[in-house]
């Protein structure tokens, strides 16, 4: 009789074990739950966040160059992580000119995007585009192919913007060539639209 009420007690207590152990897991399943929603609500929030100001500076720029996107002097996309500013080169260079850098034309355009600039923290990526056309006499001199004119006109845009006050540690260029045409290069037109300056503008991850 005392042997099986020994053994009863015994059963009983490691029965009460199991669901005290049982009721810790489940607790601390919970916390950790808990705490990953709440790391993922943060996650939301932030990128949330990061949106609306991204949405603020398209706003903002697509007002600031209403009148030059009407005369398709710029276009301007919101990317998924940044936003896309595209110049036709002919607004800030002479097509077919001898040299590379802004001319006088173009300068009060450009210096009009700089003070935009000046007044963000996002990384610019500076990208040189041509036509197809190769180039030719005394350009050809100095820029023997499509891929040096598009980076100098780039690097040259980064030279203007420095100057200007953008701060040149957030800035790169480079080039593309004639390799992403958003035209058809077999018309005058399309080629004009080929020509350009892409500027892209990017938050750097913390």
């Amino acid at each position: 009789m005392r042997t099986t009420t020994i053994r009863s007690l015994t059963m009983l207590g490691f029965a009460c074990l199991v669901t005290a152990s049982g009721a810790c897991v489940s607790q601390q399943q919970y916390s950790l739950t808990a705490a990953e929603r709440d790391s993922l609500a943060a996650v939301a929030a932030a990128q949330e966040a990061e949106l609306a100001q991204l949405q603020a500076s398209y706003d903002s720029l697509t007002n600031l160059f209403e009148a030059e996107i009407a005369a398709n002097d710029l276009a301007v996309r919101q990317l998924v992580d940044g936003i896309q500013v595209d110049i036709p080169t002919d607004v800030l260079y002479q097509s077919g000119a001898s040299g590379a850098s802004v001319g006088e034309e173009g300068q009060a355009f450009a210096v009009k995007i700089a003070e935009y600039l000046k007044g963000t923290d996002y990384f610019i990526s500076v990208v040189g585009h041509t036509d197809s056309q190769q180039p030719l006499g005394t350009l050809a001199q100095r820029y023997p192919t499509n891929w040096e004119l598009a980076a100098a006109r780039a690097a040259n845009a980064v030279k203007f913007l420095e100057a200007e006050g953008v701060d040149p540690t957030r800035m790169v260029a480079s080039s593309r060539g004639q390799f992403e045409p958003i035209a058809s290069n077999a018309t005058e037109e399309g080629r004009a639209q080929n020509r350009r300056i892409q500027l892209i503008l990017r938050k750097l991850p913390e």
